[in-house]
């Protein structure tokens, strides 16, 4: 009887102590759970700051890069020399329009305005398109006679310049006018045809052929073309007594028109 009881308390016993051990096990188990909940909810607030920190400092790139790009550079730092900033401001206004001079502000209407009432000469940027109110690029040409002609010793009276070739239509059709030019008034004017790229010989037998007796001169390797840059010929510019360009055109019509034209130019 006392062994059967023995082991009956044994087995209540280690019944109760599975029990407790169980007991044990689920505390530690809910307590690392609850400790494991609040250090993901403790990771989740720490990377929700972090996600709202970077998310500002982005807004803040962003913003900086709207104004950057708004105003086309960055704001210049204070170095306290203003000569440095003074020069790029000048360089950027002449590149900003081809063949004129700006302003001391930079301002291009006060430029033309200036060029409008004689107040200057707009300079001349060597590379680029003529522009009205210029200075005219100086040149000293071969005539077909083998004597030459120097623009600028032409100052004084105006001065019509135009670039020919035998090949180009345009350019012979309207030939007449300017012999019509010179037959008319004389040495109150100057003319000076450029043909562009025919050899030496060419040329003189064209002149000959239509009895042409105004100064015609010779640009076979388009030195004198190159100072006058155009996409097309013929091209004519007008040059006054003081050697500023007035006048410029490109292409022609029948020879009394462009008599009209040009005589209207030259002011005559």
């Amino acid at each position: 009887m006392r062994r059967e009881h023995f082991y009956r308390n044994k087995k209540a016993v280690k019944r109760s102590a599975a029990g407790a051990a169980l007991a044990i096990f689920l505390a530690l188990q809910i307590t690392g759970c609850s400790q494991t909940a609040d250090q993901n909810k403790a990771d989740r607030k720490t990377e929700q700051a972090q996600g709202t920190e970077k998310e500002g400092t982005a807004a803040e790139e962003s913003s900086a890069e709207t104004e950057k790009n708004s105003t086309g550079t960055d704001k210049p730092k204070d170095t306290g020399n203003n000569e440095s900033g003074q020069e790029k401001t000048r360089e950027g206004g002449e590149a900003g329009e081809a063949g004129r001079e700006p302003s001391p502000d930079g301002s291009q209407a006060d430029a033309e305005a200036a060029a409008d009432q004689g107040d200057g000469v707009i300079e001349f940027k060597p590379g680029m398109p003529i522009k009205e109110g210029v200075q005219a690029p100086d040149f000293t040409g071969e005539l077909i006679d083998g004597t030459s002609i120097t623009l600028s010793e032409l100052q004084g009276k105006p001065v019509i310049i135009n670039f020919w070739a035998t090949w180009c239509g345009p350019c012979v059709k309207e030939m007449p006018a300017f012999e019509r030019l010179k037959d008319d008034f004389g040495d109150k004017i100057g003319i000076i045809a450029v043909n562009c790229g025919d050899d030496a010989g060419t040329v003189k037998d064209f002149v000959e052929e239509n009895g042409y007796t105004f100064p015609v001169v010779l640009d076979e390797e388009y030195s004198i073309s190159m100072l006058y840059p155009t996409n097309s010929i013929p091209y004519t510019v007008v040059v006054d007594a003081e050697g500023r360009v007035t006048h410029i055109s490109t292409g022609a019509l029948d020879a009394d028109t462009m008599y009209e034209r040009y005589k209207e130019a030259l002011g005559v």
